[in-house]
């Protein structure tokens, strides 16, 4: 899953195209007729809302970049250009400036700055790769799914289908996948029952910006 150093180019410039359309997807009119029944499914206007799609997509640039420090430069520029393209879109098309977000879109983009030169080794198929794995998963799990002492749901369709992509790219094989997935499930629990704010949650993000501003 790693990239050669001939593809490096071609993979920062598909990051920084992403990031902008991302950006721009969010000012997409939701009113209009052909796209109102997919709304239910994806609110393009909450993109840069909703975590566990951020959490997914940094995974996936810092697991397919080609070492551990370019996996580093490709979110951080990710985030940038993305939070970047965002505040340009928002100034020109409705003439303000989403000055609540910065704290939180800075913060963010600190912690994936360090924890995605980690998450680089989470294919490895050895135990630093099962720990890695399984950490990166019960953070995805904590955003993606609320659960109580006998129910676990899911905030949304497509929080479901990041989760099980992550499961998916993140295989390991069969039975060593299943513990991984089991494992993680039960890391997001013991953390939430004992009452621990994983830095990278939503009520996380929410409490600096709160406190920040």
């Amino acid at each position: 899953m790693k990239r050669t150093n001939n593809n490096n180019w071609i993979f920062t410039i598909s990051i920084i195209l992403t990031a902008i359309i991302l950006a721009f997807l969010s000012f997409i009119p939701i009113n209009i007729d052909y796209i109102k029944p997919f709304v239910v499914y994806f609110d393009p206007t909450k993109l840069l809302s909703n975590l566990p799609l951020w959490i997914f997509i940094n995974s996936i640039i810092a697991l397919y970049s080609h070492s551990e420090k370019t996996a580093t430069l490709n979110t951080t520029l990710f985030n940038i250009i993305c939070f970047v393209s965002y505040c340009l879109f928002s100034k020109i098309l409705t003439h303000a400036m989403p000055k609540e977000m910065f704290l939180t879109w800075i913060v963010f983009t600190l912690i994936w700055t360090i924890f995605s030169y980690l998450v680089w080794s989470a294919n490895r198929q050895d135990t630093k790769g099962w720990i890695l794995s399984t950490i990166l998963l019960a953070i995805l799990f904590s955003t993606c799914f609320t659960y109580t002492e006998n129910t676990i749901s899911s905030t949304t369709i497509l929080n479901f289908l990041l989760y099980v992509f992550l499961v998916v790219i993140l295989y390991k094989g069969t039975k060593e996948t299943l513990i991984i997935v089991v494992l993680s499930i039960l890391l997001a629990m013991i953390l939430n029952k004992f009452q621990i704010q994983i830095i990278f949650t939503k009520s996380a993000c929410i409490y600096f910006n709160s406190v920040l501003l």
